[in-house]
């Protein structure tokens, strides 16, 4: 037998190690094209990961008539056979190539015979030498589901039309092939698919950095990966272990004196959750409270009682024995009507210093009156007793309701029939916030007597337009906060306000609104001017896995957030859940508050400034615009116009600039920027930007 030399395993070893060096996997480096879909794919291809392009296929169409297609189990989801031909809308069908499908763009799926009430699958094989986890961003016309290798990843029951960042995920690949099956489910009209690729998270910040710089993304779109991780860096995301049997879609959130939290969900239970801070998932206990509720959306505790707004009553839950197990369910009130329109939600209770209950009732949807049953479209006040008040009219889809700690109440609306996009209103008795379809209780009202009878019928539907008032209508009372659309988020919902004393942060006393759509946490700063509230919006926290539909803080200083997609729809990917958002102790720099002058704004800041960056005119930006106060569902943003900064001055403890804007006007949304602001240490302003409504001038 022939010997190896030393030699001869010398030059073996060098030979291994010079291949090993030319077949070592690229390093992440930034390649920039035209634009930010060709960068991403360019950097990946060269990056050595996939793109998602090549080969797609399609099966269908399969029957969604009425949705149910949404939760069918087709072949597809059975099977991966691409020679196998099924039973379809149109036939006997098998697998076919999906010619010019492009990542990064919204394709067409209207290329069948049955286009309505229909639902297709799409497949792809994604093939990689190494393990990588690939984040991914959709968007589809309407509903969407998304397995990777036989596990589900995303399921979203929704109806819209496509954009991209819709939805997010993350493809964990395995070494070798990889299976990706998509379902889009069509009810009418447009049908399509958006797919795009994201530079994984272990890549360097400072490409995705340049990538954003080169290529920010729009307004009201997904915000980049790395705003994602900077916002990170200051309040952290955990989420919840939640057990199988626990469907929380929540739709009340409220903590026991004993540290223990109850949430109510759409389902109808209420589940008692012990430790919900626990970073230890074994000490996280769930116990079902109650059940049997009409869609609960709202609960509050007092001591040990627990009281639930469910569609057609406000319920108190006793436990009488204390093994946290409710005995009773009593009627506290059900003077409220219920016609069993499908948009008859129910929200609250908020709860007065004198043990008065606060409910927001939504109106129904399309199809005759919106208000079928009594005083839906009405804020209502339920006394100890059980005696219902009406209280305040013109609400749409209140989706939230509570007091501040001063005592005011403020109720959250959803854009639609005469709201223009979601607000915020501070309610006060008598007054009416602009949906008309309440007024036909006006007449069995307290208030008859103060509104005409012809502005009681509640059926001015159509082709009225003004910003001051519609002729017909009683006076209407402007809300304190607009939030542009899309922006800020798209589907408002409950409000807060931080009574952490700090814990969570440096926006102690500032209030804070959920957003059930984009899956959001959004900041409010309130003021009084001439006695009445308006004030500025800001964006917060976004990432959540659901929907943020109830938000409430917690003994450990932490903003929980109750989590619900189900025929709503939300980015995320996840149906439902509780996640905690936990302040990390890294003061981030922000637009602290936005305050009307005389003169212009006052923006205070939570750190000091850069004063030569805060001295220049051009590091700051400012336009204006409102809305159509119509029955339309929803409405533009009207008469945009830039605003004129003339001057800008800083404070002497460099925390403060004042902005001189000549001929600001009430009834105007002021959209302010301040790209070009650091700190004194060197920090851009994590989110540049705030809306400021104004109604009152000083």
């Amino acid at each position: 037998m022939k010997r190896f030399s030393f030699l001869s395993l010398w030059t073996a070893i060098c030979f291994l190690s010079a291949l090993a060096v030319v077949w070592a996997a690229p390093k992440p480096a930034y390649i920039k094209k035209t634009n930010r879909v060709d960068s991403l794919l360019a950097m990946l291809k060269a990056g050595g990961l996939p793109t998602l392009e090549g080969k797609w296929q399609y099966i269908g169409p399969f029957d969604n008539e009425g949705g149910a297609g949404f939760d069918a189990f087709y072949p597809p989801e059975k099977e991966i056979d691409l020679k196998k031909t099924y039973p379809t809308l149109d036939g006997d069908a098998g697998w076919k190539e999906f010619k010019n499908f492009k990542v990064g763009a919204i394709n067409d799926l209207k290329f069948f015979k049955h286009n309505d009430n229909a639902c297709i699958y799409l497949y792809h094989e994604i093939e990689v030498t190494d393990a990588v986890e690939l984040p991914i961003a959709l968007g589809s016309d309407d509903g969407l589901k998304v397995w990777l290798n036989g596990t589900k990843l995303i399921e979203d029951n929704v109806t819209r039309a496509a954009a991209p960042d819709q939805d997010h995920a993350t493809l964990k690949l395995k070494a070798g092939k990889n299976l990706l099956l998509v379902k889009i489910t069509q009810g009418a009209g447009e049908w399509s698919f958006y797919i795009r690729p994201e530079l994984p998270l272990a890549w360097p910040k400072e490409i995705r950095a340049q990538l954003d710089k080169d290529f920010p993304i729009a307004g009201g779109g997904a915000k980049p990966t790395s705003e994602l991780k900077a916002e990170a860096v200051h309040y952290k995301i955990v989420t919840v272990p939640t057990p199988a049997e626990a469907v929380l879609e929540v739709g009340g959130l409220d903590f026991r004196p004993d540290g223990k939290l109850l949430a109510c969900t759409r389902r109808g239970d209420v589940w008692l959750i012990s430790n919900p801070d626990s970073e230890d998932p074994e000490k996280v206990r769930f116990k079902k409270f109650a059940t049997g509720l009409h869609e609960a959306l709202g609960l509050v505790v007092d001591h040990k009682d627990v009281y639930v707004v469910q569609r057609p009553e406000l319920t108190k839950l006793v436990d009488t024995d204390g093994d946290d197990v409710a005995d009773e369910y009593v009627n506290v009130c059900d003077k409220f009507g219920v016609s069993g329109d499908y948009h008859e939600f129910a929200f609250g209770p908020a709860r007065d210093k004198d043990g008065n209950f606060f409910l927001t009732l939504n109106v129904g949807f399309g199809g005759g009156h919106q208000s079928k049953a009594p005083w839906r479209g009405w804020c209502v006040k339920i006394t100890p007793k059980g005696e219902l008040i009406p209280w305040a009219t013109g609400l749409r889809s209140p989706n939230g309701i509570n007091f501040s700690p001063d005592g005011d109440l403020f109720y959250v609306d959803n854009q639609g029939e005469w709201v223009a996009t979601c607000k915020m209103h501070h309610v006060k008795q008598g007054e009416y916030y602009g949906h008309p379809a309440g007024l036909r209780w006006v007449k069995d009202s307290p208030y008859a007597k103060d509104i005409p009878e012809k502005h009681q019928s509640g059926m001015l539907y159509d082709g009225q337009k003004g910003q001051n008032g519609v002729s017909g209508m009683p006076p209407l009372t402007p809300p304190c906060i607009w939030f542009p659309y899309g922006r800020m988020g798209q589907s408002a919902s409950e409000p807060r306000w931080d009574t952490t004393a700090g814990k969570f942060g440096p926006f102690a006393g500032q209030c804070f609104v959920g957003d059930q759509m984009k899956s959001i946490v959004m900041r409010v700063y309130l003021e009084k001017i001439n006695g009445k509230y308006q004030g500025a919006c800001f964006p917060f926290r976004s990432g959540f896995q659901c929907g943020v539909n109830r938000i409430v803080f917690g003994p450990d200083g932490s903003l929980y957030a109750g989590q619900t997609a189900r025929g709503w729809g939300s980015l995320g990917g996840q149906p439902y859940g509780l996640q905690r958002l936990v302040y990390t102790g890294v003061l981030p720099f922000e637009i602290h508050s936005m305050r009307l002058t005389k003169t212009g704004f006052d923006l205070t800041f939570t750190k000091p400034l850069n004063a030569a960056t805060a001295e220049k005119l051009e590091s700051f930006s400012m336009l204006s615009f409102t809305h159509n106060y119509w029955g339309t569902y929803g409405s533009p943003e009207e008469d945009k116009k830039p605003e004129k900064i003339t001057a800008v001055s800083v404070s002497a403890d460099k925390k403060s600039v004042s902005l001189a804007v000549t001929g600001f006007k009430p009834g105007r949304i002021y959209e302010v920027h301040v790209d070009g602001v650091k700190s004194a240490d060197g920090d851009a302003v994590l989110h540049p930007e705030g809306y400021y409504t104004l109604n009152e001038v000083p």
